[in-house]
């Protein structure tokens, strides 16, 4: 089952797609998967909807909602931070949690790009709350490199000057620059104590392959990580799509399913 759902964040809607198995014996596991910059609950050549598709056909439910600002959701992008995402996050797993057909013991979280930032800074706020983090070329680097006033490879340094950022079109508001100076989204990241996926290419130019490196270092042997050999940040093909997917059902069948 698929339907369209809704939940409440600082006062915003935020609006999402809901996978349920249709045959559900007792409670089911559950993912959570955030987005990245500039896009949206479908993702990129909408792989977090196979995703989910996929995940409810071996049994796990899942939401994908849009971030506040992003997509069909409520807010102005140029509103959004990585600190607003983080709270949307917390009240999608508040959301989660209220759901009577849901295993309180067997919720995931999965992330996207700067949506792989916002999930393991959740996932660290919330440690007792979520049993396993999969992360596919997580970009905390977005915030590190915008202390630097540089986003995603564009030089924003007259953020302060204009109030805000233009990139490629949607105005990256001041307030965005203003939060990544107070953030440190690795030491956050660090409080998570359970098991954790990562995947990366080798090419990726957006979020550098050092961002999973650095994650596999905090996490240590509850991390495995794989490098996807010549994809870069999109996976522009379909052996490197599966290679991800892949790897991601594989461990998050594991993990919640046993």
């Amino acid at each position: 089952m698929e339907r369209y759902v809704e939940c409440e964040s600082r006062g915003l809607t935020l609006r999402g797609m809901l996978h349920v198995p249709d045959q559900r014996p007792g409670k089911v596991p559950f993912v959570i998967l955030f987005h990245g910059f500039c896009d949206d609950r479908n993702e990129i050549n909408f792989v977090h909807t196979e995703l989910s598709r996929r995940l409810c056909e071996r049994g796990i439910a899942s939401v994908r909602f849009d971030f506040a600002g992003s997509g069909d959701s409520d807010g102005r992008f140029e509103d959004m931070t990585v600190s607003s995402e983080v709270e949307d996050g917390l009240a999608i797993l508040d959301y989660v949690k209220s759901l009577d057909f849901v295993d309180q013991s067997r919720i995931a979280i999965h992330g996207l790009s700067m949506g792989g930032c916002v999930a393991s800074m959740v996932a660290g706020l919330r440690d007792a709350d979520v049993c396993a983090l999969s992360l596919w070329c997580p970009a905390p680097d977005v915030v590190y490199n915008m202390k630097h006033k540089m986003l995603c490879g564009v030089d924003v340094s007259d953020i302060e000057e204009k109030g805000y950022a233009d990139y490629e079109g949607l105005r990256v508001g001041l307030g965005f620059y203003q939060d990544a100076l107070e953030l440190d989204p690795y030491a956050v990241a660090a409080k998570f104590t359970k098991r954790v996926n990562l995947v990366h290419g080798d090419e990726d130019v957006t979020a550098s392959i050092h961002c999973s490196e650095r994650y596999k270092e905090i996490y240590g042997d509850r991390a495995e990580f794989l490098v996807v050999h010549g994809a870069e940040h999109r996976f522009k093909s379909c052996a490197f799509r599966a290679a991800r997917m892949d790897s991601a059902l594989a461990f998050l069948t594991r993990e919640l399913l046993g």
